[in-house]
């Protein structure tokens, strides 16, 4: 294996460069860690961490994008839908869009986690996350409550779809946080596998959610 180097150089208590990872886990959470070091150190190869990038890395893949996109859909859901969303088979264009869109980035899947390319399954992952914020801002669901409720539900019941493969998908990575949302969404244990990838839904076509706490705090300097 590589050398975990802390701002690019060896670790060694005479440069004071030593990362304690029990002290930074107390303070930045053992998910945030792991998430981190999987994304930026290479499997068998050196990487160079730093607590500036932990802290950019928590802010705009976890906080920013997957906790956000998680914290928006299941508040919006509590507030507008009692908790409750029904899928109906009239999909839109954009909804079947993003839907493609989702297969093309866990097609291959499979083959980069069996060649253990972590950084790139990471970016793919982070990526469907990054491509449903950008769904849920472009079909705008809060303004269809009054106007076209079937339509409402159908961005929401895709929103909800896309939370569970990516929680699942990144389960490997921050058990924690992933499986409150599982839980929150009340999928089986026995559902939380990669069978999805195949062509499969996760959730049932009318699906009840339970409340959500906020995942990842952004840190503020």
């Amino acid at each position: 294996h590589g050398w975990i180097l802390s701002d690019k150089k060896k670790m060694s208590k005479s440069r004071g460069n030593i990362l304690d990872p029990m002290e930074i886990i107390k303070t930045y959470g053992i998910d945030e860690l792991r998430y981190y070091l999987m994304k930026e150190v290479p499997h068998g190869s050196d990487g160079s961490v730093s607590l500036e990038n932990l802290e950019s890395c928590i802010n705009s893949d976890l906080a920013n994008n997957y906790g956000n996109l998680c914290q928006r859909v299941f508040s919006f859901i509590k507030n507008n839908c009692n908790n409750t969303v029904t899928k109906t088979k009239d999909l839109s264009e954009s909804d079947s869009q993003i839907i493609e869109q989702t297969k093309t980035l866990t097609r291959d899947l499979r083959d980069t986690m069996n060649n253990q390319n972590l950084n790139g399954y990471i970016k793919s992952v982070i990526n469907i996350s990054f491509l449903t914020n950008k769904f849920i801002n472009d079909e705008e669901p809060w303004q269809l409550k009054k106007t076209d409720i079937n339509k409402m539900n159908n961005i929401l019941h895709i929103a909800l779809e896309q939370i569970a493969k990516i929680s699942i998908l990144l389960n490997p990575i921050i058990p924690n946080a992933s499986a409150k949302v599982l839980d929150a969404l009340n999928i089986n244990t026995e559902l939380r596998n990669f069978s999805f990838l195949g062509g499969k839904n996760i959730i049932t076509d009318e699906i009840k959610i339970k409340e959500l706490d906020i995942l990842f705090k952004k840190i503020v300097k």
